[in-house]
Formats: C-alpha cells, structure tokens, sequence
C-alpha cells in the first residue's frame, strides 16, 4: 500500500488541518493513489474528495517505508509533500466516507498541537515548514 498526504499552506502561513467526523482527530488530507495515478493527481483528487480545496505547486517533501505491526507483510511507502491552496470550494460529502469533513487553518506553528503524529509526525511538520519557508 502506499498513502499520499500533502501538508497544504496558504498565503497567511497556515495549514490546513482536517478531521472526518466531530469527534476524530486532526489530520491532514490525502489518501490512497487510484489506478495510474501520480502523487501530484493523487494529492490533487484527495484534497477534492476531502476538503473541497483545489491545490497546486506540489513539492515532495519525503517517504517512509512502513512495516505495520498487525501485518509485516503489507510494508508500504508513506508519501508526504507540500503544497499551496489554491482555491477553496464550498464543502460537499466525501464520495468515499459520505461524512462532509470538518476543515481549518491553523498557524503553522501550532499544526503539531492539533495534528499529534508523535515524533515522526512532529519532524515532518517542521521539515514541512522550513520547505515553505525556504520557498516563499
């Protein structure tokens, strides 16, 4: 398996943080590529599916080889990049999940009080960030 999450900024220094349903955690959108699908197609279509916002410049950020415990066999890769808001829509259901989910921009400097990915995710946010800050 492999996943394709995007860390997504906009033009206040923000990212915008997500969650499923009420009462889920804040995550960041993204998900599985379909078909053929590009990590750029993939990051594309899932911030759509999920947050109804249309993103652009994408820049990879990095890549995991993940071994989950329940399963060893099923190792995979964990794509992470950057990208910018290009255009928010208003909020339609997820085709998948049928949930409408909940979307907000947090500084960027808070991300890791909302979204609590540990000491990996902790890493990432701040690569995330230096990247961004780097290029803007």
């Amino acid at each position: 398996y492999h996943q394709v999450y995007g860390i997504c900024f906009n033009d206040k220094n923000e990212i915008l943080i997500c969650k499923s349903k009420e009462d889920g955690p804040w995550q960041i959108a993204g998900g599985h590529p379909e078909g053929d699908e590009t990590i750029e197609e993939t990051l594309i279509r899932e911030y759509l599916e999920e947050v109804d916002a249309k993103v652009k410049n994408t820049q990879l950020l990095g890549a995991q080889l993940t071994y989950p415990i329940s399963n060893p066999e099923r190792k995979g890769y964990q794509i992470r990049c950057i990208c910018e808001v290009q255009e928010l829509l208003p909020q339609t259901q997820d085709p998948a999940s049928g949930n409408t989910w909940i979307r907000k921009f947090v500084p960027m400097e808070d991300v890791t009080k909302y979204v609590q990915w540990q000491v990996t995710g902790d890493a990432m946010f701040s690569y995330a960030i230096e990247l961004w800050k780097k290029t803007h």
